[in-house]
């Protein structure tokens, strides 16, 4: 699935909204690609309620509402989404990432509106 991630805060910016994200980064176009450097850098998603890894296999997102999910997931039903972890790297739109985070973005750090 290919998702309009040009339009999103990636790993380096911060957004515009105070809260939780999940920040991607070390992006590939496959698991075992070899890299150099670090890859490409993924988006911040959120704001989210929570993150929760399954089994090391799957994670899920769960956002406030189903529009906040749509900006991220636009085939989302739910404010929850799942994303699949294949070969150690976590899969958003056509990249594979090896390293996610999770952290909190205070208001005073967030883009103005």
């Amino acid at each position: 699935m290919n998702l309009p991630t040009s339009d999103l805060p990636d790993w380096g910016t911060m957004p515009k909204r105070p809260g939780l994200y999940l920040s991607l980064s070390h992006g590939r176009d496959f698991p075992q690609q070899a890299m150099r450097g670090r890859g490409s850098p993924g988006p911040k998603i959120g704001p989210v309620l929570y993150v929760r890894t399954h089994y090391g296999q799957v994670v899920t997102v769960r956002f406030a509402n189903k529009r906040d999910a749509a900006k991220f997931f636009p085939e989302a039903t739910t404010p929850i989404v799942t994303m699949q972890v294949i070969e150690g790297t976590l899969v958003y739109g056509d990249k594979c990432y090896g390293d996610w985070d999770v952290c909190y973005i205070a208001k005073e750090f967030c883009l103005p509106a």
